[in-house]
């Protein structure tokens, strides 16, 4: 039995994983029952706290307890994709446990041993703990051991079929890992892929230029800090950190440098006149203008005023300013008109303003008013939802239609006067 136990060894080779990496869980239940329980482990990692190292050729023990009475199967899974049936065995076929219970493969006094051996790497002993007993003789063969599958992802679809008819209150799992002889040492070195937009930046890594990106480069691991520089662009400064056995990737983007600028501060006497720079009205004084270098026509136009202009260069990082005393326009002369002789004056007429006939709309400040003016001096009016009729009572200089609630006068403009209040005025057709 020596033979068939010491393939429990596993080979999970040269991957540059931390020991303490362990792989996903081959069948996990999804809603596991909250009283059932199993654990399994190995002889030097009962806490299962690492991942411990045993030697070619060292016996090992895997022990199991499960919290309610269960059906306990073992398997021996290892990374090559060679799978061994450990409970049951052909040395051991009862493998109901008792709530609590701890039962260790080999036992004291076994026929058989488990001993480790080749090739080096990191392996795992899955325990499956059910209510009823599951038939796994489609997995291995419990007389010998053998599986009759080979890989890990066979394993999980052969146990998923085999759970499958069980309620999910009914079984559980658990894993324990182990590692068989030395892995090899862990990389000390990571991958850096660096790309930059637009490419073609210098690259310096903590002060020192290792070239142009796009760049792939190994370094140690460790915590650095990079500069990206390229004319026209702001320079890019970064951390980053590269981690042993791993790519970091970083794709940079630059950020162009903005054109150098100067800063055209205009004011004048008095203030608020409009400034032009070239043809473009640019505000009103006092105004500071933001401006590329170069040399610019400015013009200060006031009403009243003579118009001001003057040429100005503006240069980077610098303010040039303008104050400008506006000039005042002194207004004409009033022409010189002769005198004419003083006409006596007349006396002027009362003008009698003409009756109006038919029906007018009158527009006012506060309304429309329809004034009908009928053959017997009277005129009637629509307001206040009724029909009024008012006589004439009086004809110059204004025609005043009055009874003792309305009054409606009309001369050059017309008002209607309603209670000794006016209610609308400027009233005209």
């Amino acid at each position: 039995m020596k033979r068939f136990l010491g393939v429990l060894g596993s080979a999970l080779l040269a991957l540059g994983l931390a020991q303490t990496l362990r792989p996903q869980g081959i069948v996990v239940n999804p809603t596991p029952p909250p009283d059932l329980q199993v654990r399994v482990w190995v002889d030097k990692d009962p806490s299962k706290s690492s991942n411990p190292v045993y030697q070619f050729g060292e016996p090992i023990q895997i022990s199991v307890q499960v919290t309610q009475p269960a059906y306990v199967y073992l398997f021996s899974v290892r990374a090559t994709g060679e799978i061994v049936g450990i409970l049951p065995n052909a040395f051991e076929q009862q493998n109901f446990l008792q709530a609590g219970e701890v039962r260790t493969f080999p036992g004291p006094g076994a026929r058989y041993t488990f001993t480790v051996e080749g090739p080096a790497g990191q392996d795992r002993v899955l325990a499956v703990a059910s209510r009823r007993p599951l038939d796994v003789s489609e997995i291995v063969d419990i007389q010998t051991g053998q599986a009759r599958i080979r890989g890990v992802n066979n394993l999980a679809r052969s146990l998923s079929i085999v759970v499958s008819p069980l309620p999910s209150t009914d079984w559980v799992t658990d894993e324990a890992y182990f590692i068989a002889g030395q892995l090899p040492p862990p990389p000390t070195t990571g991958t850096l892929v660096l790309n930059s937009s637009p490419s073609e930046a210098q690259a310096l890594i903590d002060g020192r230029v290792v070239g142009t990106t796009p760049l792939v480069l190994e370094l140690p691991a460790g915590e650095y800090r990079l500069e990206l520089r390229r004319s026209g662009y702001d320079p890019l400064r970064v951390s980053f950190s590269i981690r042993p056995g791993q790519t970091t990737q970083l794709n940079l983007t630059l950020t162009a440098t903005p054109p150098p600028t100067g800063l055209l501060a205009v004011d004048s006497n008095p203030r608020g006149a409009e400034v032009l720079v070239g043809d473009r009205v640019a505000g009103r004084t006092p105004l500071n203008l933001t401006l590329a270098p170069g040399t610019y026509s400015v013009e200060l136009r006031r009403s009243g005023f003579s118009t001001f202009r003057t040429t100005v260069t503006v240069q980077p990082g610098r303010t040039t300013r303008i104050s400008a005393n506006l000039v005042a326009i002194a207004p004409p002369p009033p022409p010189v008109r002769p005198v004419q002789p003083v006409q006596p004056v007349q006396p002027v007429q009362p003008v009698q303003p003409a009756r109006p006939s038919g029906t007018a709309t009158y527009t006012c400040q506060g309304g429309t008013l329809v004034v009908s003016y009928l053959s017997n001096n009277q005129a009637r009016i629509f307001y206040d939802g009724a029909f009024h009729v008012l006589p004439l009572v009086r004809t110059s200089p204004t025609l005043v239609y009055a009874n003792s609630t309305y009054t409606w006068e009309i001369g050059t403009l017309g008002r209607l006067i309603a209670r000794g209040q006016v209610v609308l005025y400027n009233c005209r057709i």
